[in-house]
């Protein structure tokens, strides 16, 4: 098929690191033919109230138009109701993820990816200021399996969902006509590429990408891993907690735990904080956190290159207390089946950080594992405390910015909860 084609010419024509093996790629032909999947009788309740995901013991009957399995269907109740169109992978949980349930004119899948797109740019046109900001955030903007993050002139794009992938092409040509970037990191990185069947490997590279950029947050000039960095390069989720946090920090002795490139250090220094520590185990990372404080040159700053858990037993042996600890870590929580193991990880972390709060100290903790819930972030603290016989105030509560939207019948979005407490 001419589709086909095309995207096997694309991928020809992209510079391509050494470890890619495309040819793992399950999509044998993207043909827009459509399925129809027939959900079982009482399943359509979630959908209709806003959900977007049907997970695979909820189909009762996938009929298909031809040999092929559909990367789109039309979901539809036991009654014969429909209930919006969908990209679909048989291999997976989830099963079938809806596209816009209101999207009224149907032109085919490049044609939707283009208005859709569109939307999501006008509307992070409407919300945010500056080139640093999430431009498409999956199932927030009715594209499931779509991230794209903008940093001025560059942009990064992940992709997690079969149908998303194999629309790639479409996909990179919207983003260079609509903002001609200097270059485009597709990241291959994302542990759940491989639920899909997608493979993980070395990024697809458009353009000039280089291995470290320097962008500006709040007047201040941030230096991060941009070839081969964490992500997207970036948490610009983290940009709003921040910004309501720091100056918490002022005139105080600060722990940045899993520190990577310190925008926590960072902020702590502008508002005053007397001395920052950021620990991390990534050499690249650690080498912009140290650039990034030298520009503060009235505050001092310790950088370690160690495991936290180790670090953190060896300082509270030797009676290491600070005014302020940051814990914001990568995601403990990989799969619902890991989620018990990610639970103690949390615990575990969270447990050693209050041990290194001094008395009237302030603990900020966040989670960015989408399957822990906030409450449960707020539960494990709240019996750390009991059991630690320490008192704590909530004195604040945040999550992504509003370049991150949610679904709102959609809590498991909610993957971000920052929390922070004054700890007696």
């Amino acid at each position: 098929m001419a589709c086909t084609m095309l995207f096997s010419v694309f991928l020809d024509n992209l510079h391509m690191g050494s470890n890619i093996a495309m040819d793992s790629v399950v999509i044998k032909d993207r043909g827009e033919h459509e399925g129809r999947l027939i959900l079982k009788k009482g399943e359509e309740r979630r959908l209709l109230s806003g959900h977007l995901w049907v997970f695979s013991n909820e189909v009762a009957i996938l009929e298909k138009r031809s040999q092929e399995i559909p990367l789109f269907v039309s979901v539809e109740s036991q009654q014969g109701r429909f209930l919006g169109r969908a990209i679909y992978n048989p291999q997976t949980l989830i099963a079938a993820r809806l596209l816009d349930p209101f999207c009224q004119e149907w032109n085919g899948f490049p044609s939707y990816l283009e208005k859709t797109i569109d939307q999501a740019i006008s509307l992070r046109n409407q919300l945010c200021q500056g080139t640093l900001y999430r431009v498409v955030h999956s199932e927030g903007d009715f594209l499931p399996g779509l991230i794209v993050d903008r940093y001025d002139d560059f942009l990064v794009v992940q992709v997690t969902t079969l149908a998303m992938e194999a629309y790639l092409p479409e996909i990179l040509a919207v983003l260079q006509n609509r903002f001609s970037p200097r270059g485009i990191r597709v990241d291959r990185s994302v542990h759940s590429r491989s639920i899909e069947g997608l493979p993980i490997g070395d990024d697809l590279i458009e353009g000039e990408i280089p291995l470290v950029l320097s962008v500006r947050i709040r007047d201040m000039a941030v230096r991060f891993p941009f070839r081969e960095g964490q992500k997207t390069g970036l948490f610009l989720d983290q940009r709003r907690n921040i910004d309501s946090i720091s100056h918490f920090f002022r005139h105080s002795d600060v722990l940045d735990a899993f520190c990577h490139v310190g925008s926590w250090s960072m902020a702590a220094a502008s508002q005053g904080a007397d001395h920052v520590t950021g620990v991390d185990t990534s050499f690249s990372a650690l080498e912009c956190y140290r650039e990034n404080l030298s520009a503060f040159s009235n505050v001092s700053s310790t950088v370690i290159k160690q495991d936290f858990f180790e670090w953190a037993e060896e300082s509270i042996r030797s009676g290491k207390k600070y005014d302020a600890v940051v814990m914001d870590p990568p995601a403990f929580i990989k799969s619902r089946k890991k989620k018990e193991e990610g639970v103690r990880g949390y615990y575990a972390a969270n447990q050693l950080a209050i041990d290194l709060v001094r008395p009237g100290g302030i603990l900020v903790t966040c989670s960015c594992s989408a399957l822990l819930e906030g409450d449960e972030l707020l539960g494990i603290v709240r019996s750390l405390l009991k059991k630690k016989r320490r008192s704590g105030k909530l004195v604040y509560k945040g999550g992504s910015g509003p370049d991150h939207p949610i679904v709102p019948a959609m809590g498991e979005l909610e993957y971000l909860k920052c929390l922070a407490f004054v700890i007696s």
